[in-house]
């Protein structure tokens, strides 16, 4: 991935944010299945994370402005809604009650 280490580092923490929320809709319905994934597709400005169901149905969760971690809802497969930042990457705290396995509010 073409991205600095640090956030790197970050999309990490947001990737076990996603999967920790998932885990917890499992429980929830008392169901065990776990093919659920989280990739990155980096981009010359931003990084696309994209969720995988267990069919192998792909998804646009967010994407994540490379230049300073700011965390975007999508607005479609190839673009972010930017009407207004959902939170940052490097700071856990600005996105922990924005986001579900579902997507970024």
């Amino acid at each position: 991935m073409n991205v600095s280490n640090e956030l790197a580092t970050a999309l990490i923490g947001l990737k076990d944010v996603i999967v920790a929320d998932y885990a917890k809709f499992l429980k929830d319905i008392d169901c065990t299945e776990d093919k659920f994934g989280v990739e990155f597709a980096p981009g010359k400005k931003y990084v696309r994370i994209d969720t995988i169901s267990g069919g192998g149905s792909r998804s646009t969760f967010c994407f994540v402005e490379k230049e300073n971690g700011n965390i975007w809802r999508a607005a479609s497969w190839k673009a972010p809604a930017r009407n207004f930042v959902r939170g940052n990457v490097f700071d856990q705290a600005s996105y922990i009650d924005r986001v579900r396995w579902t997507g970024v509010s």
